[in-house]
């Protein structure tokens, strides 16, 4: 009896190291055209030029947008609220180091001080960051061919990192010598701050923009591509165990590939760290109703801004 009793922790230590040396869980594969669609939303820190953005908005809001046909209208100081990209665009400007110039020509040129927050996938914003969503109309927009895009960590050495539309890089002293090629900021938040870790695309510069359209055939098709593709991934979310589908996707947001794994490739494609965007078919139901809620607002209507002389 006394050799079973002591036998019996002992086991209960063997059975604990084998589950703690237990390698992590394989990766789920993915179905050729499910990886596709995830491969074209993905955005990591190394692949990040995106030239089609989207932005919801109230629908009581478009007909403003059609009366005045000007996208790009809220400025840091309109509103009583300032949004954590401009509090953080002006703790960068003011201290000296790397990145201080440019932030400062953000922050204060006329021509880039307007906003318009936006991101690849309009899946992975409808559903809001916070307790509301931003709206259930949609605004596509499409940057010109010789829009920058800067990637802005405010907490990192290097705060600014900027690409051309092939991906190349751009040098800081090209930037701050041309501000007006700046098309938007993908800004990243990943250190938790206020609780939130998060992505985000400040489109800037009216200048930049080719194109904006509300209520197009093209609006809807992307709609209907994403509501195929969060059906799609139900059966292998559902397959996927408890701690994977409650993982973090920030890792897929500085990987270079995700290898054909779905949750990593799922993780790619989001804008916000929180558990409305979890690998579960629950989650993806209440995406789905989400998308479905859209509204056009009234007819199709495409702007073409007229460039600066």
């Amino acid at each position: 009896m006394r050799i079973a009793g002591l036998l019996a922790p002992m086991a209960m230590v063997v059975a604990l190291a084998v589950a703690r040396a237990e390698p992590p869980p394989t990766p789920t594969p993915l179905d050729d055209p499910t990886s596709a669609t995830l491969a074209r939303l993905a955005v990591t820190d190394d692949d990040f030029y995106r030239p089609v953005l989207y932005t919801w908005t109230p629908a009581d809001g478009i007909a403003g947008l059609r009366e005045r046909q000007v996208l790009l209208t809220a400025t840091a100081t309109s509103g009583s609220f300032v949004s954590p990209f401009n509090r953080a665009l002006a703790q960068v400007a003011g201290r000296p180091g790397s990145g201080q110039l440019i932030a400062q020509r953000l922050a204060t040129d006329p021509r880039l001080i307007r906003r318009r927050y936006a991101w690849p996938a309009p899946f992975a914003t409808v559903l809001g960051l916070g307790r509301r969503r931003y709206g259930t109309a949609l605004v596509r927009i499409e940057l010109r061919a010789e829009a920058w895009i800067g990637r802005f960590e405010p907490g990192a050495r290097e705060p600014f990192h900027f690409v051309d539309r092939a991906g190349a890089p751009v040098a800081l002293a090209d930037v701050a010598a041309a501000p007006e090629r700046i098309g938007a900021i993908f800004h990243v938040r990943v250190d938790a701050w206020q609780g939130h870790r998060y992505r985000e695309y400040v489109v800037c510069n009216d200048a930049m923009i080719a194109a904006w359209s509300i209520a197009t055939p093209e609006i809807a098709d992307e709609l209907a591509a994403e509501r195929a593709l969060v059906a799609a991934l139900a059966p292998g979310f559902a397959a996927l165990d408890r701690r994977a589908q409650r993982a973090a996707p920030v890792t897929a947001w500085t990987a270079r590939r995700t290898d054909g794994d779905l949750l990593a490739a799922w993780h790619a494609t989001l804008a916000f760290a929180n558990e409305r965007y979890r690998a579960e078919p629950a989650r993806l139901r209440v995406i789905d109703r989400a998308l479905a809620d859209y509204e056009p607002a009234g007819p199709p209507l495409t702007v073409t801004p007229s460039p600066s002389p």
